[in-house]
């Protein structure tokens, strides 16, 4: 029965992102997982509850139905904000997911500071068209190739970085955890590269079914590349990873990447807000 209403949970915190799912999936592993709330009927419908670590606090709520907020509100005043009293020094992070506007005010209202906000999204077309994409030699990853990706990914996460106040250069910064984790996801077909005349043209990860990152180098956007690295990351998704759907997240800021997946038949199903409490100091954000 327990077990059962902890896969339910997932399967909500899943929306949020897949980084959230595989940090409460494994705080139930370590029975690291409080409920405060939980309910698939009547006015709220979803979940509330807290994940934590020797690191980090992150407090989730997922709810497609928010009819009694003030409930939830009291809930949250009772049991996460002590946690902001504590002379532990671990980071406290809220992630709601979903149009919940008044969970969004009051957890601001209470000091937290906005990281992230935007879009969830799903492809509604069927089998891609795949007619040119012969234009650029698709390959996997290789360790020699992580200049190469760390240029990419660094030049086009730069603007949103830039708008965001957030640092530029970071996959440079953490260049060794960078190629773990490409590694890691060649090793699971998660990972492909697009090159033109020998210089990497784009890429995409996927992790389940999500599309975590697609880049494209700036200096090749608005030509079609993004396209057709996009349709070869949905064919793969489809025919390899027997997915029951792709989806993927775009920033609320990134307004020219939300229109492009808009083009390609991808719709918006939920919005995201996720938040650090400034006060503590930050160590590894799920």
């Amino acid at each position: 029965m327990m077990e059962e209403r902890n896969k339910r949970i997932l399967r909500l915190i899943a929306q949020i992102s897949t980084g959230a799912l595989e940090f409460v999936r494994s705080a139930f592993e370590r029975n690291g997982v409080t409920i405060l709330f939980y309910a698939e009927s009547g006015n709220n419908q979803g979940v509330l509850c807290l994940a934590e670590d020797n690191s980090c606090v992150i407090a989730y709520a997922a709810f497609s139905v928010c009819g009694e907020p003030d409930m939830l509100l009291d809930l949250i005043d009772d049991r996460i904000f002590p946690y902001l009293q504590s002379s532990e020094h671990r980071e406290i992070c809220f992630n709601v997911y979903g149009d919940n506007t008044e969970i969004i005010e009051f957890v601001r209202e209470h000091g937290f500071v906005s990281d992230l906000e935007g879009y969830q999204l799903k492809y509604t077309g069927g089998p891609p068209d795949q007619a040119d994409s012969l234009l650029l030699q698709e390959q996997g990853f290789i360790p020699e190739m992580l200049d190469a990706f760390i240029m990419l990914f660094d030049t086009a996460y730069e603007q949103l970085c830039v708008e965001n106040g957030w640092e530029t250069g970071g996959y440079r910064r953490q260049a060794e955890w960078f190629g773990q984790r490409l590694e890691a996801y060649e090793a699971a077909g998660r990972v492909r590269s697009f090159w033109l005349q020998e210089k990497l043209a784009g890429a995409y990860i996927t992790e389940g079914d999500y599309i975590r990152d697609l880049v494209v180098a700036p200096k090749l956007q608005n030509r079609g590349y993004g396209r057709i690295i996009l349709n070869q990351c949905i064919s793969h998704m489809i025919k390899n990873q027997g997915t029951g759907g792709v989806y993927l997240r775009v920033a609320a800021s990134n307004e020219d990447a939300l229109r492009f997946y808009e083009r390609n038949q991808f719709v918006m199903t939920a919005s995201f807000a996720e938040h650090t409490y400034p006060s503590v100091a930050v160590v590894s954000p799920s």
